[in-house]
C-alpha cells in the first residue's frame, strides 16, 4: 500500500461485519469448516464461490485483478479462484512457518489417512499458485522438503509427517525469499539504557517449540558469575509453569509478564541488554529483527529463518545449536564481557525489502521472471 503501485483490497473469512483496522478496511465473508481443521478442503467450492461473491459486491471486477495474494497454505484457494476467473492475474501464496505446506492443523494431524489425502490436496493447489514467497530460507526448504522431515530436531513435525515418506515433493512453478520487514518508524533505538542489572529478555508462547527452558538452564550456569543477571519473559502457554517452576528451583532472578499490546513493546525492548529465544521451530522471528531494530542485540539457535540475516563470521557470536544451554551460556558470557557490535547481512526495514519486491512483481510475466532468480 505505501509504494503506491496497487489499490490493494483485504479480505479475511469469517462471519461478521466488515471492519478497519489501523486505516486498512477489511471485507468478512461466510465460509464453511469442519471442526478443528477437518479435512479442510471439504467445502472448498461453497467458500470459493462465498469469496467471488463478496469480492463482486464491493465493487472489484476479477478481470482487473493484478496479484492475489493468499496467507497461509489453507487460503490459496482464494487466488487460485480469481486465477480461473482471470488468466493474466498472478497468484502469490506466502509462507510464515516451517510447517507451511499446511499438514499442521486440527485433531487429526497425526493421522495418516487424513494427512495423506490432505497432502494430495495441497501438493495440487501448491504446483498450481504462480509464485511462492518464504519469509527466509528454513521456511523454503522445510516447504521443499516434505514429506520428509529428518531435517528438523522438532518431534511434533516428524509425527505430523510419519508415513508420507514415499509420495514425491511438490514441484512449485517459481519461489523467491522475501523476509519479513520491521516498522521502523515504531522500533528504533532510543537512550542507552542505564547501567544496572544485565536484563535478557525473551517474547513468545511459551511451548516446546519456542523453548524457553534452554535459555533458563544457561542462566542458572551463568547465575554466580554474573549475579545481576535478570530474565524478563513476556507471554503465555503450555510450558509456562513448567519454566517458572525451574526459575523458582534455581533461584534465578526471572520476571515473567503476560502479553503486551503491539505499540508496547519497544519501550520493553529498550528495556534489554539481549534478546534470547532459543526456538527450535521459528520460520522467522519478528521480534529478533524488532530488537534490533530497537537498538539490542539477539542471539538465535542455527535452525530458525533469522540466521539468514547473521554473516558467516559472526555465528559463533549470535548463534547456538537448538537445546545446548552449555553454548548460549557461553555466547552470553562472551557478550556481557566484549560487548560485540551485531552487524546484519541484509535490511530489515518494510520499505526497503517492500519496494524492490513490488517492483519486480510488475516485471513479472505470470511467475516465469521468477525463475532466475
Amino acid at each position: 500500500m505505501r509504494t503506491g503501485r496497487y489499490d490493494v483490497r483485504v479480505f479475511v473469512p469469517g462471519r461478521g461485519a466488515d471492519y478497519d483496522y489501523q486505516g486498512v478496511h477489511v471485507y468478512r465473508f461466510p465460509v464453511r469448516n469442519l471442526p478443528s481443521a477437518v479435512f479442510p478442503f471439504l467445502f472448498a467450492g461453497h467458500n470459493r464461490r462465498s469469496f467471488l461473491r463478496k469480492v463482486a459486491l464491493v465493487g472489484v471486477d476479477v478481470a482487473q485483478v493484478a496479484v492475489c495474494h493468499g496467507h497461509t497454505a489453507t487460503f490459496g484457494i482464494y487466488p487460485l479462484a480469481v486465477k480461473a476467473k482471470n488468466p493474466r492475474c498472478l497468484t502469490l501464496l506466502h509462507h510464515h512457518d516451517p510447517a507451511s505446506f499446511g499438514l499442521n492443523n486440527g485433531r487429526l494431524r497425526h493421522c495418516w489417512l487424513h494427512q495423506a489425502i490432505n497432502f494430495f490436496l495441497l501438493r495440487r493447489l501448491h504446483e498450481a499458485i504462480d509464485l511462492h514467497v518464504f519469509i527466509s530460507e528454513v521456511v523454503r526448504k522445510s516447504f521443499l522438503a516434505v514429506p520428509d522431515a529428518s531435517w528438523t530436531v522438532y518431534e511434533e513435525r516428524k509425527r505430523e509427517l510419519r508415513g508420507l515418506g514415499r509420495f514425491r515433493g511438490v514441484r512449485m512453478k517459481a519461489g523467491v525469499v522475501l523476509h519479513n520487514g520491521v516498522e521502523t518508524r515504531i522500533f528504533h533505538p532510543q537512550p542507552e539504557k542505564r547501567p544496572g542489572d544485565f536484563v535478557v529478555g525473551c517474547i513468545a508462547n511459551f511451548s516446546e517449540g519456542k523453548d524457553q527452558l534452554t535459555l533458563l538452564k544457561a542462566a542458572a550456569t551463568l547465575q554466580q558469575r554474573f549475579p545481576r543477571l535478570l530474565l524478563k519473559f513476556v507471554g503465555s502457554g503450555e510450558s509456562l509453569a513448567t519454566c517458572q517452576a525451574f526459575a523458582w528451583e534455581h533461584r534465578l532472578n526471572a520476571i515473567f509478564l503476560k502479553e503486551v499490546e503491539h505499540d508496547a513493546l519497544p519501550a520493553f525492548y529498550r528495556s534489554l541488554d539481549l534478546f534470547v529465544l532459543p526456538s527450535v521451530w521459528d520460520g522467522f522471528g519478528c521480534v529478533f529483527t524488532e530488537a534490533w531494530a530497537s537498538g539490542v542485540p539477539f542471539m538465535a539457535s542455527t535452525q530458525v529463518g533469522v540466521c539468514d540475516l547473521i554473516p558467516a563470521e559472526e555465528r559463533d557470536l549470535w548463534l547456538f545449536p537448538p537445546g545446548d544451554a552449555d553454548t548460549l551460556a557461553d555466547r552470553i558470557a562472551h557478550f556481557i564481557a566484549a560487548r560485540p557490535r551485531q552487524h546484519l547481512a541484509a535490511s530489515v526495514d518494510y520499505d526497503a525489502l517492500m519496494a524492490p519486491f513490488v517492483c519486480e512483481l510488475e516485471e513479472a510475466n505470470g511467475g516465469q521472471h521468477w525463475l532466475r532468480r
